[in-house]
């Protein structure tokens, strides 16, 4: 019954497999080691800063039409990511001229045209000259070290003579952009508005330099982002300044005029309340006016910077040529709905009682507003998608914007529908009286539209030269004083516990694709038979073959009587006198192992006779050489009769040990062994030794085992440790059984006595010695 491996087994495979864990070991170790001593010094310098968030709030939008939540810091930190920064960056810093070994000190004022060809440059320095070749060894140009070259294309100087000539690299923007983004990274700092901007670099100093820019570039875009919506409405708002203060100051002339015609210089209170009102309306009007057009510049100068990348601005006019937006209902009915909501706030806004309903209308409003701007967000960004963060910012806002002007028309035409009436009970009044009250209405709305103009205007301006952002920096990058990596301690660390790992599983790997026998266990779960005895294995060449005789003492000697020991036991039940001992396959000790036994038996006092039954690799006489005058006086030769029985056997110089040898090599072994006669010699000494100890041939592949198993009392089949196979293991099993042999157990040969199985067992008593 096969059994569960214990830790002790784990172990005890790790143990013996560990030539194979120390190689894993030190080749990863010192393989992570020189790797980390070779690889280029890697620098990382940090930059805090806070993101602008001015205008960004969280929106809603969806490409399936399932609404989702936008981060506006997410959104700010994709725009630091973005490609337009990293080239940005890489055009100030001059990043895509690149100097070998980062000997950037050698040289000042770097520029490269985008035109300039990518490639690979060599500086040839000749005394205080030098040349610069391009491919084919091409001259491109030559300067003096100290002086600006320049070439139109690419500018530099050289401070001072290098020691040895200089290779350069020149990289087109984007892929040099590109680069870079893969060397930077923002993250959010948790819980706050704050970012930590991280770059790499070969070069202490550029990484600080690269993360400080990356940082004042993005303040200078959230900047510039602002001046050019500040500048279009600057622009627009001085048009209008112009334009009304020339319409003010006809209707100044206009109202003078008609009252030194008509003589008529005030107006009644009927006539005042209705001029009042219809001002305030035309001022609310052209303030929605001003704003519509604000609103409408800053969309044209959102889509000017779209423009820049035409894949980006035709995936941006497909939404926004999207017919659902025009026809969709819900547009439909919110922005009527703001009309009507308009209408009553500008009522509200003149009613004596405005107080009471006018925050519910305007809560009514807003509501009505965001709703509107959530159904143009949905049914707009369900069209092409945008992956640039700084164009997807853009479009967001464009949309942003067409939902404002959308408000903006509702609310014109609540107030165009409001001044209609007011105008219609204006021309109720009598003639004179409507004239002056139209002069006066346009004197007033032109004096209030002027004025606000002004005040925008110096808005606009103040913007425009706004020169500090939300966005700011709160801790610099400074130069890093020690290499982000490589780290040989750490790589070293990892590298141990890396060879330690592959060392283990190779270790299991090979034990599982081991499938020869190691162990007395293995036999036992594997046949359901006994494991007599373990022979320990010899490594010492020199060492005698017959340690019974020479080495009693020995370990292997011990092992030997364990096994005559434990085949007594087995004899306890049935007597035993004929055993035949036999292998899988060749070289595996079996004869070894029947001289050793034969011996212990011998020195036990009963009469042991070792008959060698191998008649196709003899070797039993080899052991008895000084004994054996001729080889062909042995067991084949009694079995055809040429030779008596009696004469075959020979004593030996050990006490109660005989032998008879193989004889002469037959053509026909397996006949002769299963032949009646061979029965009738095994019996015949049956009656004279009390022990006979049969050396057979391999089991596997000829039939002599089986035929002498047949007419033996008991088998004993040898294994080789490490060598043996299981299946072969269990073939013998089953071809023995089969044929009718009795198999009395195994035999473990070959035992490393070092291994964690059997150390203990056999250094209790024989601590230094195998």
């Amino acid at each position: 019954m096969k059994t569960e491996p214990t830790l002790q087994d784990y172990i005890g495979v790790i143990i013996e497999r560990r030539w194979l864990v120390v190689i894993c070991v030190g080749v990863v170790t010192l393989g992570a080691l020189i790797t980390s001593l070779c690889l280029p010094k890697v620098y990382e310098a940090r930059v805090k800063f806070k993101l602008d968030l001015s205008g960004s709030k969280p929106i809603f939008f969806s490409e399936i039409y399932t609404p989702q939540r936008v981060d506006p810091v997410e959104s700010q930190l994709e725009i630091i990511r973005s490609r337009t920064l990293a080239r940005s960056v890489v055009e100030k810093l001059n990043l895509n001229f690149i100097v070998k070994n980062h000997r950037y000190y050698y040289f000042d004022t770097i520029f490269v045209a985008e035109g300039f060809p990518a490639g690979k440059y060599n500086l040839i320095f000749d005394d205080h000259h030098f040349s610069l070749i391009g491919k084919k060894d091409v001259v491109i140009g030559t300067g003096r070290i100290g002086k600006l070259f320049d070439i139109g294309t690419l500018r530099f100087l050289i401070q001072k003579k290098p020691t040895e000539n200089i290779e350069i690299i020149v990289k087109g923007y984007d892929k040099r952009a590109e680069e870079l983004q893969n060397t930077t990274s923002a993250g959010q700092i948790k819980n706050t508005y704050l970012v930590l901007l991280k770059a790499k670099s070969c070069s202490p100093e550029l990484a600080a330099d690269i993360a400080n820019t990356l940082a004042y570039e993005y303040i200078n875009y959230s900047l510039a982002t602002i001046r050019e919506v500040a500048k279009s409405s600057k622009e627009f708002i001085e048009t209008q300044i112009q334009v009304f203060g020339e319409e003010l100051n006809k209707a100044e002339e206009k109202l003078r005029q008609y009252k030194e015609k008509t003589g008529i210089f005030l107006l009644d209170e009927s006539a005042k309340e209705i001029i009042s009102s219809l001002a305030q309306f035309e001022v609310e009007r052209e303030k929605a006016v001003v704003e519509l057009h604000e609103v409408e510049s800053g969309i044209a100068s959102l889509e000017d910077e779209l423009a820049k990348d035409e894949a980006t601005y035709g995936a941006y006019k497909m939404m926004a040529s999207y017919p659902t937006i025009s026809k969709s209902p819900i547009i439909i009915t919110l922005r009527e709905r703001l009309k009507s909501l308009e209408e009553k706030r500008q009522e509200l806004l003149q009613s004596s009682e405005k107080a009471q309903g006018l925050s519910e209308v305007e809560s009514k409003i807003k509501n009505a507003e965001e709703e509107l701007q959530r159904a143009t967000k949905k049914i707009v960004l369900a069209g092409p998608s945008i992956q640039d963060p700084i164009f997807r910012s853009i479009i967001s806002q464009i949309i942003d914007k067409e939902t404002r002007t959308m408000a903006l028309h509702s609310r014109m035409g609540a107030l165009n529908n409001i001044i209609n009436r007011h105008n219609w009970r204006l021309k109720q009044l009598p003639e004179a009286e409507v004239n002056l009250a139209q002069l006066e209405r346009q004197k007033i709305a032109n004096e209030e539209i002027y004025t606000m103009l002004l005040g925008k205007l110096e808005e606009s301006k103040i913007a425009e030269a706004m020169q500090i952002s939300e966005a700011r920096i709160i801790d610099i990058a400074t130069v890093p004083d020690r290499p982000l990596e490589p780290k040989p301690k750490q790589n070293t660390i990892l590298g141990f516990l890396l060879g330690l790992l592959i060392g283990v599983g190779g270790a299991f790997l090979l034990e599982y694709m081991d499938t020869s026998i190691k162990s007395s266990k293995e036999i036992e779960e594997l046949t359901g038979l006994t494991v007599l005895a373990a022979i320990p294995l010899v490594k010492d060449k020199d060492r005698p073959q017959l340690p019974t005789i020479e080495e009693p003492h020995s370990q292997i000697t011990e092992a030997y009587r364990i096994l005559r020991t434990n085949i007594a036991f087995a004899a306890t039940a049935k007597p035993m006198k004929s055993l035949l001992i036999t292998s899988t396959l060749p070289q595996e000790g079996k004869t070894t192992t029947c001289l050793n036994l034969g011996i212990t038996m011998a020195q036990q006092g009963h009469k042991t006779l070792l008959l060698d039954c191998d008649f196709r690799r003899p070797m039993l006489h080899r052991y008895f050489a000084k004994f054996v005058k001729d080889k062909r006086h042995g067991l084949s030769d009694v079995l055809v009769e040429k030779l008596k029985l009696k004469d075959a056997v020979v004593k030996s110089t050990t006490e109660n040990l005989y032998f008879i040898t193989s004889g002469t090599i037959p053509s026909n072994p397996a006949e002769l062994l299963g032949s009646p006669k061979m029965g009738e010699v095994v019996e015949k000494l049956k009656e004279e030794f009390g022990f006979i100890i049969i050396d057979a041939p391999p089991a596997l592949g000829v039939a002599d085992a089986r035929v002498l198993g047949r007419i033996c009392d008991g088998i004993i089949v040898v294994v080789m440790a490490r060598k043996t196979h299981r299946d072969a293991v269990l073939e013998v099993k089953e071809e023995l059984e089969r044929s009718g042999g009795n198999i009395v157990g195994f035999v473990l040969n070959g035992v490393d006595i070092t291994r964690h199985y059997y150390r203990h067992r056999y250094y209790y008593y024989y601590p230094s010695k195998q």
